[in-house]
């Protein structure tokens, strides 16, 4: 779960832990989500602050973390989220995170390429309208909804190699 040291005056809690899924969705890590949070919060502190919507500062934050999330991507020397992770962290209000272990989705989530990845991860976690997300990945909304085609194919061709434990 999120530290109180990410917390910040310009972003609520509940709106700091779906970025922490969105960046813990690109790094397929607990510990490099943790640091990616924890380097752009302190990075855009002041940045957040001169926005006066809530939606410029969050386009802000997720363009922030998926560019350094892009930068660590090959970094594969930290251990996998774990189940227990997400678990903790899913919101009461969406179990379907809970049917599939969260730990496995995010190890999925990394192994697809960009902008696949941060489209699809930005896509579920309902962060951003489809318009904000095109704007925000710099693509036509055309081009988002055949991203998030291949991407969503790409997913499900990788869940279907699990096998049960």
């Amino acid at each position: 779960m999120l530290e109180p040291a990410l917390e910040t005056a310009s972003l609520p809690r509940t709106t700091l832990a779906e970025f922490y899924r969105f960046a813990l969705l690109l790094t397929g890590h607990i510990g490099s989500a943790e640091r990616i949070m924890a380097e752009t919060l302190a990075g855009v502190e002041a940045e957040l602050g001169s926005f006066r919507h809530a939606n410029n500062r969050h386009a802000c934050l997720a363009q922030r973390i998926r560019e350094r999330c892009i930068e660590k991507h090959g970094n594969e020397s930290e251990e996998p989220a774990t189940p227990r992770l997400l678990r903790e962290q899913a919101a009461s209000d969406r179990p379907e995170i809970l049917e599939i272990e969260a730990y496995i989705i995010a190890q999925h989530f990394h192994s697809m390429p960009e902008p696949e990845r941060s489209a699809l991860a930005l896509f579920y976690l309902e962060l951003f309208s489809p318009e904000e997300i095109a704007r925000l990945m710099k693509m036509t909304i055309e081009v988002l909804g055949d991203t998030l085609a291949r991407a969503r194919g790409l997913l499900q061709q990788s869940l279907r190699t699990l096998r049960p434990v």
